[in-house]
């Protein structure tokens, strides 16, 4: 989940276009989201990441979707470092259903992103991140993001490289 949440806002520091979106919605976002088949309480089931409709829209409106989502998802991940923030985040997440409780392959209880029908873009990248906080929530105190190249450190050693970024002297 982590490294689908974090390949979104890396990859979007740059610009992406629909072709880039729509390979990480399917290469990344898609595998990470709990079995199709769960139902919401409120009866409503889980779709698929986007619908046919948004095969419709056009280049500028992708544009300003990615914008408006990498924006809405940097504001996120300022909140998360603050534990009741992150709180009211993954409550509002999980009674929305974006968020459901799950077993993880060892058995233990963990936390997963699900797929919904309208959803927004900003909602299932935000699913990911907090899925990935209610279970590591120690990773999220030292949150960083390096503006340079988008990559973001998780932890202590989390890596801040803004002026000795190695995507920087490559660019160089």
């Amino acid at each position: 989940m982590r490294l689908a949440a974090a390949e979104f806002v890396r990859g979007t520091t740059f610009g992406w276009g629909r072709l880039e979106l729509a390979s990480w919605l399917v290469s990344h976002y898609s595998p990470c989201l709990a079995a199709d088949a769960v139902v919401h309480p409120d009866g409503r089931g889980y779709s698929a990441p986007l619908s046919a409709a948004s095969t419709h829209l056009d280049d500028e409106r992708i544009e300003r979707l990615i914008l408006d989502a990498r924006c809405s998802v940097l504001c996120l991940l300022s909140e998360l470092p603050w534990p009741s923030r992150a709180a009211a985040m993954a409550k509002r997440a999980i009674g929305a259903g974006f968020v459901i409780a799950a077993r993880n392959r060892g058995g233990k209880q963990s936390w997963a992103p699900v797929g919904r029908k309208r959803m927004r873009l900003a909602e299932r990248v935000g699913s990911l991140f907090i899925a990935d906080a209610l279970d590591n929530p120690h990773d999220y105190s030292n949150l960083s993001l390096c503006r340079s190249c988008g990559e973001l450190g998780f932890g202590a050693g989390a890596p801040a490289h803004e002026s000795g970024c190695r995507r920087a002297r490559h660019v160089a």
